[in-house]
């Protein structure tokens, strides 16, 4: 079967990236993988005695961004997709491309920022790098401000 990793960031363009990668999944009848990495700072705060690590809080946080990812991964199923979710902590580019690896993945959709000209403020410095080192296709979903159906 064929599989789509759609990173998700949880930011105002999600909802219709996930729109779009429903899309493509059904036009080629693929498995998608709902990825979101969580930064590698959740669990610390910053206080009198310098930086603390607070296991309870990375544990709050990853549950609070996986019940996020939950009610995307709803909306996947109800349109009739496969789909799966990951939530891993790290850099994201380098767990995205190694997510896509690991699930043989076949293509990659993620959204673009659409902030500036230069490819770092168009593209975001995450997108630039997967789209550097991915071996299969990347597919750059603009905001949905730029994008005109007609």
């Amino acid at each position: 079967m064929r599989s789509i990793v759609v990173p998700v960031d949880f930011s105002e363009s999600t909802a219709y990236i996930i729109e779009e990668a429903i899309y493509y999944a059904k036009a080629i009848h693929s498995k998608v993988y709902l990825l979101h990495v969580a930064s590698l700072d959740l669990g610390f705060v910053i206080g009198d005695i310098g930086f603390q690590y607070l296991p309870e809080l990375e544990e709050a946080g990853m549950k609070e961004e996986t019940d996020e990812l939950l009610k995307y991964e709803k909306k996947v199923k109800e349109a009739g997709v496969e789909v799966e979710i990951i939530v891993k902590q790290g850099a994201p580019s380098e767990i995205i491309l190694k997510e896509a690896k690991a699930k043989e993945t076949d293509l990659i959709i993620m959204g673009s920022h659409g902030r500036g000209v230069f490819m770092e403020a168009i593209l975001g410095s995450v997108s630039k790098d997967v789209i550097k080192k991915a071996k299969v296709p990347v597919l750059i979903i603009p905001p949905k401000k730029y994008v005109n159906h007609k």
